[in-house]
């Protein structure tokens, strides 16, 4: 895992609005440990926390996709989510918030989610982390906060 300093300095953040998907239903959390990048494809994530601390993993991978749940799993960052009758959200990111009782309470911070290909600015996902698949090169970003969130700075360039 890269240092948050390295993803803040190499690439200042880009704005952009955030849609993420709704609410209510069980939750799961799901924890890995310090997860690197391998051989192979691979693909970033990268979270920027309501400090603004930025915390970025990778997921390696073989095939042409990965699914972006699988990304964050294999990513080595904390994560909680609830399944919804359209999917599954992400509710905490990092230890943030410390709790919740309620994914996507009203008026309350929430994870935007946010994808890129590669190249251009960060683009709001327009469906739910468990309908995103992610292609060599791609990135997966999350940004908390109310509203609509900016997007988290880009990630590192792997050489």
């Amino acid at each position: 895992m890269r240092s948050s300093q390295l993803a803040s300095a190499i690439l200042a953040p880009v704005m952009a609005a955030a849609l993420l998907a709704g609410c209510g239903a069980s939750s799961q959390t799901a924890t890995t440990t310090g997860a690197q990048c391998g051989s192979g494809h691979h693909v970033e994530v990268v979270v920027e926390l309501a400090d603004k601390k930025v915390v970025d993993g990778c997921a390696s991978f073989k095939g042409s996709a990965i699914p972006a749940e699988t990304a964050m799993a294999r990513s080595g960052i904390e994560f909680a989510k609830e399944h919804f009758s359209y999917g599954d959200a992400i509710c905490q990111i990092d230890h943030e918030p410390k709790s919740y009782s309620t994914c996507f309470a009203s008026g309350q911070p929430y994870w935007a989610l946010f994808t890129w290909s590669g190249k251009g600015p960060w683009k709001a996902a327009q469906v739910g982390v468990s309908d995103i698949d992610l292609r060599p090169g791609d990135a997966l970003g999350w940004h908390f906060g109310t509203g609509s969130p900016s997007a988290p700075p880009r990630p590192p360039t792997n050489s």
